[in-house]
């Protein structure tokens, strides 16, 4: 699709208006823009020239850098609504549309790995993570209740996993993989329950929902167990191997992704949510374990299973919602 770079005659904000359309709404401000006005007012100036021609030179990527540092926190809009939304069928209608969205934000990463020198580019890439990681900080900070900030930095998680980070190694750059890890890296240093990982939408589109485990890791978490512990990475292998080797267990992982992070959220809010994960390490995992180590995979699967249906029942109702 041709493109032009244009500014909001609104906000003042650059971004990329498709060639032939009459009018689109500011991915910023959200005012409609009248693309027959603009591009008519703007033919002889700078903001008319494509992304690519305006920046062509290395003395640009300075300007595409100054634009991703302050542009980090509008990659999050709506985050909320679509880690919500993430699931098997929608997400790669959801994936489009988050880079369609952000467009002039990934192009500046992109300008920024063609025209800086490799002597500046490590230095790039933590500015970039300290800028997401200071815009989420700030966020997290209006939060004052424990359950209600842990369950937002898990959202800001998934977000960041699904959606940012994939986006960015969309570029197809051996630069751009660097920049997903620092950030991932800068991410986990700053923020306690912030273990992320970096993947491309390929992985993720085509199961990456098995590399996350929302109720053990939680119960681990809050039994001081820490989110590496032998339990965990047990019940992960189990998953990934045993579990994801059948079309039935496949299919238990993908509903167990649908509902496990509103699962977490509810257990959360729970004002016994301490006892309650006691209870489900008591009552299921710890015994999962001991029949992973037995070799008696199918006696887990069960037992995991059974305690998926009595989470659903309690926080979610019959209907699952």
């Amino acid at each position: 699709m041709e493109t032009i770079l244009i500014k909001c005659p609104h906000c003042s904000e650059k971004m990329q208006a498709p060639v032939g359309r009459e009018s689109i709404l500011c991915m910023f401000c959200g005012e409609k823009i009248d693309l027959t006005k603009e591009k008519a007012k703007q033919t002889e100036d700078r903001a008319g020239l494509t992304a690519e021609e305006t920046y062509a030179n290395p003395a640009g990527y300075q300007e595409n850098l100054q634009f991703v540092l302050s542009h980090v926190g509008s990659v999050f809009r709506d985050y909320t609504e679509k880690v919500r939304a993430f699931k098997r069928n929608s997400y790669p209608e959801l994936f489009e549309g988050h880079k369609r969205e952000n467009y002039a934000f990934y192009r500046a990463l992109k300008l920024i790995f063609d025209n800086a020198s490799p002597e500046e580019l490590e230095e790039i890439y933590r500015q970039i993570a300290e800028a997401f990681v200071r815009d989420q900080e700030q966020a997290l900070e209006q939060v004052r209740k424990k359950n209600e900030k842990f369950s937002l930095q898990m959202d800001k998680n998934m977000f960041m996993v699904v959606y940012v980070l994939p986006s960015i190694k969309e570029i197809r750059d051996s630069k751009a993989d660097r920049l997903a890890d620092v950030i991932c890296e800068v991410w986990r240093e700053s923020f306690k329950d912030g273990n992320i990982s970096a993947a491309g939408y390929d992985s993720i589109n085509g199961g990456f929902k098995r590399k996350l485990c929302y109720v053990t890791t939680a119960v681990c978490r809050n039994l001081n167990k820490g989110e590496d512990c032998e339990e965990l990475r047990l019940i992960k292998d189990f998953r990934d191997s045993y579990l994801s080797s059948t079309k039935e267990g496949q299919t238990l992982i993908e509903e167990y992704y649908d509902i496990a992070p509103t699962l977490v959220k509810r257990i959360e809010k729970d004002v016994c949510a301490k006892e309650k994960y006691l209870w489900l390490w008591n009552t299921y995992l710890a015994p999962c374990v001991a029949y992973i180590k037995a070799g008696e995979e199918e006696n887990c699967k069960e037992i995991y299973c059974g305690m998926i249906e009595e989470l659903r029942s309690e926080y979610m109702g019959k209907s699952g919602k």
